[in-house]
């Protein structure tokens, strides 16, 4: 599927939730980074899980502290001109579902507390970039 593709049954809820993965959450992110400004791009991520997530009357999956850190790391990792399958090679640890990305800045009690999941919270190991 292509990233245009990608996007588009992203956007309309249909992505089928079997291909909602850990990975495709990193795509969908690093989609928006390389196309809208930071602050646009993390709104879109925001926003988007949250919908996919309703259409699938998921209430409570959605962790902010997850996706902001996610998408922080990996706008600071992107390369001018850089393809997704590159962007994949060259980072495993953000497609670990382990979360050993996030882990180098947060405590896992910290990325796993209420408070997380509900907003965005500072790391307690490690300032992001």
């Amino acid at each position: 599927m292509s990233d245009a593709e990608f996007l588009a049954v992203f956007e309309a809820c249909t992505i089928p939730k079997h291909d909602w993965t850990h990975a495709a959450h990193v795509r969908m992110a690093w989609l928006y980074l390389t196309q809208l400004r930071f602050a646009d791009a993390l709104e879109a991520v925001r926003s988007g899980i949250q919908k996919y997530n309703r259409s699938l009357g998921n209430t409570t999956g959605y962790h902010d502290t997850i996706t902001v850190a996610f998408t922080r790391v990996i706008a600071h990792r992107l390369r001018d001109g850089e393809t997704f399958a590159a962007f994949r090679e060259r980072n495993p640890d953000l497609f670990d579902r382990k979360l050993p990305a996030l882990l180098r800045h947060y405590t896992k009690e910290r990325l796993s507390s209420a408070a997380a999941r509900e907003r965005f919270i500072e790391p307690d190991v490690e300032a992001l970039p």
